[in-house]
């Protein structure tokens, strides 16, 4: 029996997923095989309330709307996801999985409320 080879793939800004690839580990050098025998949703399966969901962390107060030393090179429309776990639940009151369950504009709402929008 063939073992399988686990590829990460992004989707997107924060999605991400991972793609299981049918390889026989006995050829290393091997490129990655393109037929794709299943995959998992990581944004539905991981509890992102355990684990910074942006690689990329920033201070509250560069990603602010506001900020004397803003933050270059991010998505402004998403300034929330820079934040560290502990900081989101402090500004916003609640963990990330809640805060994206919420109807975009009531997102919206609450990030305008601490200059995030």
């Amino acid at each position: 029996m063939a073992e399988k080879r686990v590829y990460e793939a992004w989707k997107g800004s924060n999605s991400k997923s991972i793609i299981i690839l049918d390889a026989d580990l006995a050829s290393p050098d091997s490129s990655p095989p393109s037929k794709d025998i299943g995959s998992i949703d990581i944004d539905k399966n991981c509890n992102d309330d355990d684990d910074d969901a942006n690689s990329l962390i920033y201070p509250y107060e560069r990603l602010k709307v506001t900020s004397t030393d803003p933050v270059a090179d991010i998505d402004i429309t998403k300034r929330e996801a820079y934040l560290s776990k502990e900081e989101f639940r402090e500004r916003f009151g609640m963990t990330r999985s809640a805060f994206y369950k919420l109807p975009k504009w009531k997102q919206n709402k609450l990030k305008m409320s601490v200059n995030l929008f």
